[in-house]
């Protein structure tokens, strides 16, 4: 008798949040706009991401001055090998290649003495250093060759000194770098923002406490009201996943199963998080500016954008925090290394505390405001 009485209870219960969600998802559904922009932002962030977005620059413009007509030749021999530059100006008079730099017309100049491998000059790189990202990958380059050259010219074997094999992304491709990445920002940004709009608008629109006057529980309608969004997040990481494979031939060689099985635990504790911002807000547009103040640090300290290794200490710490970190890393074990199941469990064990923090956070919040 008692299972049973606990049985009907528990059907009873899913059927309310069952009956939430329903409505919730009809509201969504009428919400063309609403549905577009969930649907469109992941198809624009991968064309942005995947076929504009370039780490490894291209024709980077360059100019050489100075130095005879051999030793010009030479360093345009040279600045060819690379791939990376374009050549604005040569057989330029002394000092007219930094000039370029300072005028803007050039990023890099190469300023050569009479001649670039006799006398006491030394050959002059300046370089434009106001956005290193532009010019680092490329001056690397050029220094590469030239070393090159010079260990080719006084050996006898003319091989490459060094051979270097680059693993698990061969061609260096910045789609196959930054895509995995993606799909755990795009899920994050979304369910922020959803989350952080949910009880706030719903608040301001005076539905809440309508809907918290009927038989269904606050639970009850916290989790139908959420549950609508966890499966619009998930959706957005198959789609980007599938847009990468399709577009720029992601190898995805490991566990995508267990990824994209991830993928609803990693939406929910970022919608949780969205809830407990909606409900310390006193109204929309803090909800949002909340959600901004946590997105924004998370992807410049999870090693989405920038190194992960290369942040001080006290950065690191902070990343390792964060739910974006971890999944970037499953991501790309997953998609590029081929890693198993074993790395989505090890790295979605610090998501599930996270969401543990925010879900006490946002029942504080929301009992604080239904008292």
């Amino acid at each position: 008798m008692k299972c049973n009485a606990l049985r009907t209870r528990a059907r009873r219960r899913l059927g309310r949040i069952a009956a939430v969600a329903r409505i919730e998802a009809l509201r969504l559904a009428r919400d063309r706009v609403s549905i577009s922009l969930i649907a469109l932002v992941p198809a624009v962030q991968i064309a942005l991401f995947g076929y504009a977005v370039n780490l490894d620059p291209k024709h980077v413009p360059i100019a050489i001055a100075g130095g005879d007509s051999v030793a010009v030749e030479k360093a345009s021999r040279i600045i060819r090998d690379t791939g990376y530059f374009k050549l604005v100006g040569d057989r330029l008079t002394s000092g007219a290649a930094a000039q370029m730099v300072a005028g803007g017309q050039a990023l890099v100049a190469i300023e050569l003495p009479p001649e670039l491998d006799g006398g006491s000059g030394r050959a002059r790189l300046i370089v434009d250093g106001s956005d290193p990202a532009a010019v680092r990958p490329a001056v690397a380059a050029l220094e590469a060759a030239y070393w090159q050259r010079r260990a080719a010219a006084f050996s006898l074997d003319d091989r490459a000194p060094v051979d270097v094999d680059r693993l698990y992304n061969p061609e260096g491709r910045t789609a196959w770098t930054i895509v995995p990445g993606l799909t755990g920002v795009i899920v994050m940004i979304s369910m922020l923002m959803l989350g952080a709009l949910t009880l706030v608008r719903e608040r301001e629109q005076g539905q809440w406490e309508t809907l918290l006057a009927t038989p269904v529980g606050a639970l009850d309608a916290l989790i139908g009201k959420l549950s609508p969004y966890v499966a619009i997040g998930t959706a957005q990481g198959i789609l980007v996943v599938a847009l990468a494979q399709l577009l720029f031939e992601l190898p995805a060689r490991g566990a995508v199963w267990a990824l994209l099985a991830a993928a609803p635990m990693y939406a929910a504790v970022n919608l949780i998080l969205g809830f407990a911002f909606s409900a310390i807000a006193e109204s929309q547009m803090q909800a949002m500016q909340a959600a901004v103040f946590f997105y924004l640090p998370s992807m410049l300290l999870s090693g989405f954008m920038f190194p992960f290794q290369g942040m001080p200490a006290w950065a690191r710490a902070i990343g390792e925090m964060l739910p974006l970190t971890h999944f970037v890393r499953a991501a790309r074990g997953i998609l590029l290394k081929g890693q198993d199941a074993g790395l989505v469990a090890h790295e979605m064990l610090p998501v599930v505390l996270f969401g543990l923090a925010a879900a006490g956070l946002a029942l504080a919040a929301y009992g604080r405001r239904i008292d």
